[in-house]
C-alpha cells in the first residue's frame, strides 16, 4: 500500500474516533447527563464522520486502487499530496471549533475549514482524473 494511502486511512481512523467521541458527548447531553452546550458540537461531529472519515478513507483507497498510468506511475502525485495537506488543514481548523464552548469566536473557523477540505478534494480529483479510464475490453472471437 502506498505511503499516501496509509496516511489517508490512518487519519481517517483518527477522525472516526474523534467523531464517535463527540457523538458520545452529544448523546450524553441529550440524555441530561452532560452540559447541553455540547449540542454546539453537532456540525463538527457531522463533518468529522462524513469528511474526516468517509471521504478521507475513500480518497486513500482510491489512491491505492485506481489504475496506474504506467507500470508504477500513479500520476500527479504532487496534486494528491497537496490534496492531503489541504484536507488535513481544513479538518484541523474544524477541530478548533470544538473550543467554541469556551471561546465563541473560534466558531468562525468552521467555514474556512470546509473551504480547505473542498480544496483538498479538488486537488485530489485533479490527480485522479487521468487515472480514471474505461476498462479494456477484449474482442470476442467470432466462431
Amino acid at each position: 500500500m502506498p505511503t499516501l494511502s496509509r496516511y489517508f486511512v490512518r487519519s481517517a481512523l483518527i477522525y472516526l474516533g474523534i467523531g464517535f467521541t463527540l457523538g458520545g458527548f452529544i448523546l450524553a447531553a441529550k440524555g441530561g447527563g452532560a452540559d447541553a452546550r455540547f449540542w454546539l458540537w453537532l456540525p463538527t461531529h457531522i463533518v468529522f464522520l462524513l469528511n474526516g472519515w468517509l471521504i478521507q478513507l475513500s480518497m486513500g483507497v482510491a489512491y491505492w486502487i485506481l489504475p496506474r498510468i504506467h507500470l508504477s506511475d500513479r500520476g500527479r502525485q504532487g496534486w494528491a499530496w497537496g490534496g492531503f495537506v489541504a484536507f488535513q488543514l481544513g479538518l484541523l481548523l474544524t477541530l478548533g471549533t470544538i473550543l467554541s464552548l469556551w471561546v465563541p469566536e473560534v466558531q468562525s473557523l468552521f467555514a474556512p475549514g470546509l473551504l480547505l477540505q473542498t480544496l483538498g478534494v479538488f486537488f485530489f480529483a485533479i490527480h485522479a482524473l487521468p487515472r480514471i479510464r474505461p476498462a479494456l475490453v477484449r474482442a470476442a472471437s467470432a466462431p
